[in-house]
């Protein structure tokens, strides 16, 4: 039964870690079937394999680190175990979270024979190989440790995932703590970034994605100083760019490689890897999109309220409402049992009517940063309302279509995702600042990233306009609205030491049981280990 079994953990590399189907077409190229050997060709084979089982990586990589953040809105319940994620109640053996340790320990094992197999300094092209394959085991070992581990400033000596340094699928180390898994990611991207010999497109490893998942270890242990220096080190290197305001809505329309922005990313090939535009993806879960997918999960009500402040947002642009009839103004607002409502309102100038009940009333109007806000009067009391052309609604939920997993080269649901960007370096730099006390530079780049997305001079942030927030709160805020669906957010709440606050219209409120808060030490923020790990895994322990 063990031997059997014992593939769940990590494959039999000899006989099956080449090969693939759709996931190794250009621009990784083919794997070949023979066995890894010292040959350079087959190494290069080797890590190109490698990158491509990030592609079925991410799948559950985005959901395990995006659903149970305050971003999203499921309109509906499923049987997917991605609905125990999203609603924190938890489940030992959901898929999701099984195939991501399953993907993850793979794709460890497939870096961990290349550099088994390659002697260091032997060649330039073998260092080059030796830096990506260590690049890419951090990078698994930092998502793994993230999900299943508790937040580094909770204690180093908490548990964390297994480290595995070896190819030998046989051997299944225990748990190690979460400061020694953090302490093997540090060493493994030290030693990336000493062998590197080449500069390849943003699609492989390289030197500033080596700085720049450095800078996120070491904004995570709280290290501020050199959370800075390595994010000073990607920005001042001058191989990337913001991309302009224009550009930004179409980001994830750009492949990586035409990106100026995109630091690391896992490619994915029109036509090669979704031929059916992108049924059962990511994307096809967020969108309709001329047919394509299911649009069952939506942006939630408070990402919306957020971004509305400033209309000229461009970034209000990767969420669109899907409007059935342009000819009808809705006023749509939240009670206090977290359903949507709406009325049918007309516009006069500055001013919107509704008529209920025969009377004729008008929306409540204050003053805001870009004109007015407005309000309903209710049984309960004023509620604030967004403004939008008639909706399609499913299950009583209007749909606010997030378009940010879809569209690239103009393939429905097609999808690179971004594992670094510059904007993250601009944040990570702005969070050590603020919580270093040097409020002043914490707000530039804040405000840089705010330029870019076309805010207005009058909408950037000085230490004498942002009320009774603090300047951690500013960034905080700021990571939400620019880092949203990718992979940032649940992360970026527990670690800070803050409450999840998902108070909206959701079916994670459905359950006999909601949960309206998340609190930073609640044991549901990390996930359970999966079952069948542990029935195979001698020595592996639950999460709480």
């Amino acid at each position: 039964m063990k031997n059997n079994s014992i593939k769940i953990l990590y494959v039999f590399i000899i006989a099956s870690l080449f090969y693939a189907c759709d996931i190794d077409r250009s621009p990784y190229d083919a794997i070949t079937a023979e066995d890894l050997s010292n040959s350079e060709g087959s190494a290069e084979s080797a890590t190109l394999g490698n990158y491509s089982r990030m592609k079925a990586w991410t799948e559950n990589w985005h959901r395990l680190y995006e659903y149970p953040g305050d971003n999203v809105s499921l309109s509906g319940t499923t049987t997917d175990p991605l609905f125990f994620s999203y609603n924190y109640q938890r489940i030992p053996n959901g898929s999701r979270a099984a195939g991501f340790w399953r993907s993850s320990y793979q794709i460890i094992v497939g870096n961990n024979k290349v550099i088994e197999a390659l002697e260091e300094g032997s060649s330039a092209t073998n260092d080059q190989l030796l830096a990506e394959n260590y690049y890419m085991r951090a990078l698994m070992h930092f998502s793994l440790v993230s999900i299943f581990g508790r937040p580094y400033n909770q204690g180093r000596d908490n548990q964390g995932v297994p480290i595995k340094i070896d190819g030998d699928h046989l051997n299944h180390p225990p748990r190690a703590s979460v400061g020694e898994v953090f302490d093997q990611i540090e060493a493994d991207l030290l030693k990336a970034e000493s062998l590197f010999t080449e500069t390849k497109s943003n699609i492989y490893a390289s030197k500033e994605s080596v700085w720049a998942l450095l800078s996120r270890l070491h904004l995570y242990k709280e290290e501020n100083d050199l959370a800075i220096e390595y994010a000073d080190m990607v920005i001042n290197s001058g191989r990337f760019n913001l991309v302009n305001t224009s550009q930004l809505p179409d980001y994830i329309k750009m492949t990586p490689e035409q990106n100026s922005e995109t630091i690391f990313a896992v490619r994915f090939v029109r036509d090669a890897d979704y031929p059916d535009n992108g049924w059962f993806t990511v994307g096809s879960l967020y969108a309709n999109i001329q047919g394509t997918g299911w649009g069952e999960m939506y942006a939630s009500r408070t990402l919306l309220e957020k971004l509305r402040e400033y209309p000229e947002d461009v970034r209000n642009d990767f969420i669109t409402p899907a409007v059935v009839n342009q000819d009808v103004l809705w006023a749509i607002y939240v009670d206090d049992d977290y359903t949507y409502r709406w009325e049918v309102v007309t516009q006069e100038g500055d001013d919107y009517f509704y008529t209920r009940d025969g009377q004729t009333s008008a929306l409540v109007k204050e003053e805001s940063a870009r004109g007015y806000d407005y309000y309903i009067n209710t049984s309960e009391g004023l509620k604030k309302v967004l403004i939008d052309n008639q909706l399609d609604v499913r299950n009583g939920f209007p749909k606010y279509f997030i378009l940010k997993a879809s569209g690239q080269e103009d393939q429905v649901h097609l999808w690179s995702p971004v594992v670094s960007r510059l904007a993250e370096m601009y944040l990570n730099r702005a969070e050590a600042n603020a919580k270093l006390g040097n409020f002043d530079q914490a707000l530039n780049d804040v405000n840089i990233i705010r330029e870019r997305a076309g805010i207005l001079p009058d909408g950037l942030y000085t230490l004498g306009n942002i009320g009774d927030r603090s300047v951690l709160d500013v960034v905080m805020d700021e990571r939400r609205l620019e880092l949203a669906y990718e992979g940032h957010r649940k992360i970026d709440v527990f670690r800070n030491r803050m409450t999840m606050d998902r108070r909206y219209p959701g079916t994670h409120l459905a359950t006999s049981s909601p949960i309206f808060e998340i609190n930073y030490q609640d044991n549901a923020i990390i996930e359970f280990i999966p079952e069948t790990q542990l029935l195979i895994h001698e020595g592996l322990t639950q999460n709480p």
